[in-house]
């Protein structure tokens, strides 16, 4: 899909929604007929062969797998701090500058338990972020229950588990400083091209669903420049 990512508007004060490895947690899905293990830095499947990981499986506990890696690839074109025009390719895995630090794509605190080993998922209340924590980032400002802590952050609403199976996590790109670009005036530390990236998998028992696995991907410019091209592929 390719796009136009517009800046936001004059009122927009970029988040402070920033990508941390130490938080890289993985969750399997299995709420229907397809089991899969999905990564909260934007890909699922099996990457590294490693047994504990699913690549995607129908029907479940059958070892018959269908697709290996299902990940996403975010690209823009952008004009870096010399005004040269330069491709910028975010990655969920696999890349690293040559001291080892991250260039992926990583996922954002405040929207998992810290001290679960578990992606926040639906079925599971102790991978969601704790009232200790503030509960959910993204629902702090809510006047009447600030953070809904105690409450799924559904893609339906609060506490609306339409899904007999969702999992819910944000990465961020702002590690990617292979480049001399700077998305966000406001914040020059920010590297990547300023996207934030929201993401929910889906899954249904219900008959006419329950070999269907929904993967939801809601990306943002969160920074202060225009995307000129964009593309996401996955």
């Amino acid at each position: 899909i390719s796009a136009n990512l517009a800046a936001q508007t004059l009122e927009h004060i970029p988040s402070d929604f920033r990508g941390d490895p130490n938080l890289r947690r993985n969750s399997n899905l299995d709420g229907n007929n397809i089991r899969a293990t999905v990564f909260n830095s934007g890909y699922s499947g099996q990457p590294d062969g490693r047994p504990d990981y699913v690549a995607f499986e129908w029907p479940k506990n059958t070892n018959r797998v269908y697709i290996s890696i299902l990940a996403i690839w975010l690209g823009g074109e952008v004009k870096d701090a010399n005004g040269d025009i330069i491709n910028i390719i975010d990655m969920p895995i696999w890349r690293t500058d040559q001291a080892g630090n991250t260039w992926n794509m990583e996922p954002v605190s405040g929207f998992s338990n810290p001290l679960s080993p578990e992606i926040a998922r639906s079925d599971d209340e102790s991978s969601w972020p704790t009232s200790a924590q503030g509960g959910w980032r993204d629902k702090r400002s809510d006047p009447l229950d600030p953070g809904w802590a105690g409450s799924w952050n559904g893609f339906f609403g609060k506490n609306i588990f339409n899904a007999d199976q969702e999992l819910f996590y944000i990465t961020s790109d702002d590690q990617y400083d292979k480049f001399n670009y700077f998305p966000d005036t406001t914040d020059m530390s920010r590297a990547g091209l300023g996207l934030l990236m929201d993401v929910r998998t889906l899954a249904w028992t219900q008959v006419l669903i329950n070999d269907v696995v929904f993967l939801i991907h809601d990306i943002k410019n969160d920074g202060t420049k225009i995307i000129d091209k964009a593309v996401f592929l996955i």
